[in-house]
């Protein structure tokens, strides 16, 4: 045996040793790292799309949460929103739709939940319906579309205001009122969904 092989074994064996160690550090400091960012997703999910912040100013609609069966709101109502606001999150979903003698109401909730939808319906020669089947609104006819709409009720006892102006109109599952430069108290006949 030569005096460089002596010296050879020592040396490989603490060149095993440190490589070990650093594989052992490398593997804790992945777990580590894997550990957090999976927490992190974790809170990401549970927080849900409407945690973040959203680009348009809140209209105060934390108010029955996501349904996962949500009912649609109507085409035509997509359609408008879609030519007055470009950023507005699609497709809406249902919140309250209510029908007096001569008018009809839509409260429509954005998908990710940053806005609400009025849109209103004064009877021409139909109703349009829930599933807006029927006769539809044209706005400054027969029709009035709002994003400027507030949630104040509970759940189960809707209470919407929209603004239009000095004009307000607040809807829930018994009447329509408009206060402001008209005025007017409708009951309501039908209202959607069920209670």
């Amino acid at each position: 045996m030569s005096s460089h092989d002596a010296y050879a074994e020592p040396e490989r064996g603490r060149t095993l040793t440190v490589v070990l160690l650093a594989l052992l550090i490398l593997t804790v400091i992945g777990a580590l790292v894997g550990f957090v960012l999976g927490n992190r997703a974790k809170g990401d999910a549970a927080s849900g799309p409407d945690s973040g912040q959203s680009p348009r100013p809140s209209t105060n609609v934390s108010t029955q949460g996501a349904s996962p069966k949500a009912t649609p709101c109507p085409a035509f109502m997509e359609t408008a929103i879609k030519q007055r606001d470009s950023n507005a999150a699609l497709p809406l979903a249902l919140q309250l739709y209510i029908r007096t003698d001569k008018r009809e109401v839509w409260i429509c909730r954005e998908a990710d939940t940053s806005g609400l939808w009025y849109q209103g319906h004064d009877k021409r020669r139909s109703f349009s319906g829930v599933d807006g089947s029927g006769e539809t609104p044209v706005e400054g006819d027969n029709g009035l579309l709002l994003s400027s709409v507030t949630f104040s009720g509970s759940v189960g006892n809707d209470k919407y205001t929209a603004t239009n102006g000095a004009t307000t109109y607040t809807v829930s599952r018994d009447k329509l009122a408009v206060s402001g430069n008209q005025t007017l108290s409708d009951d309501v006949r039908e209202s959607f969904p069920k209670k």
